[in-house]
């Protein structure tokens, strides 16, 4: 009798575990189908693979153009949303220049003039350093705030891979007409990044690969940046010594931060 009691009781335990797991999964897969169908929600999970949460860091510019090229070398804070503040390192001329974005602000800080000068929002799409990159490429989530998101229609898509459709909102800050994002389906991280004029020609695309993972998010850790209208005009950006889910103290995105290191 006792027997058949351990037995009743372990055909209950292995049903309640096939449930739980059948439970798990379907909701598992129902979520992502979910998500998959809200493109405001994969356009979300991108861009927390983009950001990588709060982080340290080091990057490295290699700015192309024929027949010469220019290396960069910034340390990087960032909370992995809105705010960030970058400081050059190298090469020695231009050591000490410092950029902080919070939001719509931008700063940049000039140790020759000793002084900090606000630039307008609209200069957060302005190149960086001279480079193919712009700021909004290396911090913040203008492309969820400044822009209506739908699945593309009629765009060129390999298999696995969905393409998310951006246009500008009304008023937003921005020169371009349309964004495309390439989407690997599988891990939901982006793998390239088209940007169009008004005339719908592309002008500038990203590449990124080379991903770290930690927890459930996915970073790029190298970031190719092509000129589409300029032949040899390139930026190659690598991301190293990086500290994910780093305690960035609030003080380091100050104006006293950008001027005086964090």
């Amino acid at each position: 009798m006792a027997l058949e009691r351990r037995k009743v009781q372990a055909i209950a335990a292995t049903a309640v575990a096939v449930l739980t797991f059948a439970g798990g999964f379907a909701c598992a897969a129902w979520s992502a189908g979910e998500s998959f169908r809200d493109a405001g929600a994969v356009l979300e999970a991108v861009l927390d693979h983009l950001r990588g949460g709060p982080l340290r860091g080091t990057y490295t510019f290699v700015v192309e153009r024929p027949g010469r090229s220019a290396e960069y070398v910034m340390e990087i804070v960032s909370d992995g949303q809105e705010r960030g503040l970058i400081r050059i390192v190298a090469p020695p001329r231009e050591a000490g220049q410092a950029f902080l974005m919070d939001g719509d602000d931008l700063w940049l800080y000039n140790p020759r003039l000793g002084r900090s000068l606000r630039l307008p929002p609209s200069g957060r799409s302005s190149a960086f350093l001279g480079s193919d990159v712009s700021y909004n490429d290396i911090v913040g989530r203008d492309l969820e705030r400044d822009y209506v998101v739908a699945f593309g229609s009629g765009s060129p898509a390999a298999r696995g891979t969905i393409i998310l459709e951006l246009t500008p909102r009304a008023g937003a800050p921005t020169p371009y007409g349309r964004v495309l994002i390439g989407v690997d389906e599988a891990s939901v991280v982006p793998t390239w990044i088209d940007y169009y004029d008004q005339r719908g020609q592309v002008v500038k695309r990203l590449t990124l690969s080379e991903y770290l993972q930690h927890g459930n998010r996915l970073l790029p850790q190298l970031m190719v940046v092509e000129d589409r209208t300029r032949d040899g005009y390139r930026t190659v950006v690598r991301l190293t010594g990086v500290e994910l889910n780093a305690a960035i103290p609030e003080a380091c995105f100050t104006l006293q931060a950008l001027e005086r290191g964090c």
